[in-house]
């Protein structure tokens, strides 16, 4: 992934350093020209040929001085590749001529001349090595030209001191080729330091600036969420401050009851949307695909949100459909809630439509949610995704929700894979597109409008309720009491154990993650299954709650299958997970049973008792799916624009 920026940048400061050195090579080689034309002026072999090399030689260091000029003025015109290339063959062109100009050397009659022209000839190959060396293509079409054929010649004669002068000449040449190679190594290790240098720079600029963002984004957060929490915590102390009023009249005092009743209610909602954001932040939400018609869901959503349409005088339409999707009911029901929401909200005449279109996927398609709407300027589309911001709701009015909604349908579409789509202008409605994937109706379990089954309910159940905090001890054992549960409170894992010694057996245990003396819930838990098996009695369900987001054992249990729900929990939400585990642990006893009774006797195992077994394996998997997720399902939300 790292090596092509940087080859890039050796190629970059390879280009700087070669055309660096072309000026002074330039007056080098002219210098070179002088002093070779001089000291074979008073007897020219072969003029024609002299004048003719020597002419290339001259045009040749020209042509580098243009390449050069060329460079300096238009960088971009070629790769820095290229310009290697191109200052690799004007090295080559250049250097050929004094090297092949030897010849004439040993073509003279004065016996020194192949002496000096030898001596220039390693000058210049040093002046290579210091300018080239660094890259292999320019050193390799260099090199080889200045000395190779002076070597050749040297040994040629076969005198002892032009043999002994060959030899020199040939480890010169094979020791300055083993420098060059370090100094290439030397070069590219320099070069890779910049870059990584640079790239830890950049990147370290990147995570500032990141962090810089994201901390401006959580403060502007918090500024508009401890504004949206002060509200209704203001409301609440002026009202419950008026209850000890001793001239209120009782009816007065209900109604002062009722609007606390209210806020509380509005100040639960915006913790359940902060934490809903939160859990979504963190990853710790599941995401359990099923197969399912589409019609069904839409079925829910539809009788959820057609009486709020009908109250404003709106048309809810819900077209029909046929579709089978795979995805996780839960979540997209949460998504089409918001959305609907949203739709009821900021529609005031016309009409909402919600349906599937194929708009061209082959697998799968659209649900698109549309209104009528006073809809989103288009200079507002991204920000309507920031948490708390809101179009058209500039004084904050609380009745007009917080501004959650959309960043967390944003968030569930993509944790489900796809992405939001959305179409609007002001005054011409909106429409938001979330992406389904195709299912298949053979893979259906069970009907997403199955209620809990008969004979479920909280009336007469033992419940045994962990929590080392007494105020929300005390309101578990009060609101399960009043559901007509037979209930037994225990401060830690101790005081649990010793009830189940004294005879109390569970049909369900409750316990806070965070307990005293450093014990976690999934400690007591643990302790308690173990003490109840050993009794003989292991049809308890047991439910963890907690007010943590993330942890590595939360992640833990929810892949052990243990449910987890997160704080703060509605009464409803509690009853609806203990009755779907109750149920759940029926099922469960009851297909052991009916295995048992088939081993007995194998015709008891019928088609009739096949179907039976497929109807509990169906509700089965759809309870193990909401509790699992706990706290995901729909919390009649309030999303806004």
């Amino acid at each position: 992934m790292r090596a092509d920026p940087i080859q890039r940048a050796i190629d970059e400061d390879l280009v700087r350093v070669l055309y660096a050195q072309d000026p002074i090579a330039f007056f080098s080689h002219w210098f070179s020209i002088a002093v070779l034309v001089a000291i074979y002026w008073p007897a020219i072999p072969s003029p024609h040929l002299f004048i003719a090399c020597f002419g290339f030689y001259a045009a040749a260091n020209c042509a580098g001085l243009a390449l050069w000029i060329c460079n300096r003025r238009y960088p971009q015109l070629v790769s820095p590749r290229g310009w290697i290339y191109l200052h690799a063959l004007r090295g080559m062109l250049l250097y050929s001529a004094p090297g092949l100009a030897i010849w004439f050397a040993f073509q003279s009659p004065q016996t020194d001349l192949p002496l000096l022209h030898t001596v220039m000839l390693v000058t210049l190959a040093a002046g290579v090595f210091m300018s080239n060396g660094f890259d292999l293509l320019n050193f390799s079409t260099s090199i080889p030209f200045l000395l190779v054929p002076s070597i050749v010649l040297h040994f040629g004669t076969h005198t002892f001191d032009r043999t002994i002068l060959a030899i020199v000449l040939a480890f010169f040449f094979c020791a300055i080729n083993v420098y060059a190679l370090s100094y290439r190594k030397l070069f590219r290790q320099v070069v890779q330091a910049r870059v990584d240098q640079q790239y830890l720079a950049e990147s370290l600029a990147a995570q500032k600036r990141l962090a810089e963002e994201a901390s401006l984004a959580k403060t502007r957060f918090f500024a508009a969420a401890s504004h949206d929490l002060r509200q209704p915590l203001h409301a609440i102390g002026l009202l419950a401050a008026s209850l000890n009023d001793a001239a209120a009249t009782p009816v007065q005092h209900a109604k002062t009851a009722e609007h606390i009743v209210y806020n509380v209610e509005a100040l639960n909602q915006l913790f359940n949307q902060v934490l809903d954001l939160a859990r979504l932040e963190s990853g710790v939400t599941q995401v359990i695909r099923l197969h399912f018609r589409l019609s069904e869901l839409f079925e829910r959503v539809g009788s959820q949100y057609r009486p709020q349409a009908a109250a404003k005088g709106l048309a809810l339409r819900i077209a029909p459909t046929a579709m089978i999707v795979h995805d996780d009911p839960v979540l997209l029901e949460r998504v089409l809630s918001n959305l609907l929401s949203n739709a009821v909200r900021y529609t005031e005449e016309g009409a909402i439509w919600l349906g599937f279109r194929r708009a061209g996927r082959q697998a799968g398609g659209f649900i698109e949610v549309r209104d009528s709407g006073i809809g989103i300027p288009v200079e507002e589309h991204e920000r309507v995704f920031e948490e708390f911001y809101q179009v058209a709701n500039p004084q904050r009015d609380a009745r007009q929700g917080h501004g959650l909604g959309l960043p967390t349908v944003k968030r569930l579409v993509e944790l489900l894979g796809g992405e939001l789509q959305l179409r609007s202008a002001t005054g011409r409605g909106s429409v938001f597109r979330v992406p389904v994937q195709a299912g298949e109706a053979g893979a259906i379990v069970a009907s997403l409008n199955e209620t809990v089954v008969g004979g479920l309910s909280a009336q007469g159940r033992r419940v045994l309720c962990i929590d080392d905090e007494p105020s929300i001890l005390e309101g578990l054992v009060s609101l399960l009491g009043r559901w007509g549960c037979s209930v037994q409170g225990a401060r830690d894992e101790a005081e649990a154990l010793a009830a189940l010694a004294g005879g109390f057996v569970p049909d369900a245990v409750l316990c806070d993650y965070q307990l005293a003396n450093h014990r976690t819930g999934a400690q007591a838990l643990t302790a308690v299954r173990n003490a109840l098996a050993r009794a003989g009695h292991d049809n308890a369900v047991t439910l963890l709650i907690t007010g943590d987001m993330a942890s590595a054992e939360l992640a833990a249990l929810s892949l052990q299958g243990i449910p987890v729900l997160h704080k703060p929990v509605t009464p409803a939400r509690l009853r609806r997970t203990l009755e779907i585990l109750w149920q759940q642990a029926g099922l469960s006893k009851g297909r052991a049973a009916a295995a048992q009774e088939s081993r007995v006797d194998p015709t008891a195992h019928d088609a009739g008792g096949q179907a039976g077994n497929d109807v509990m394996r169906a509700a089965g998997t759809l309870a193990d799916a909401e509790a699992k997720v706990g706290a995901r399902s729909p919390s009649q939300s309030e999303p806004q624009k």
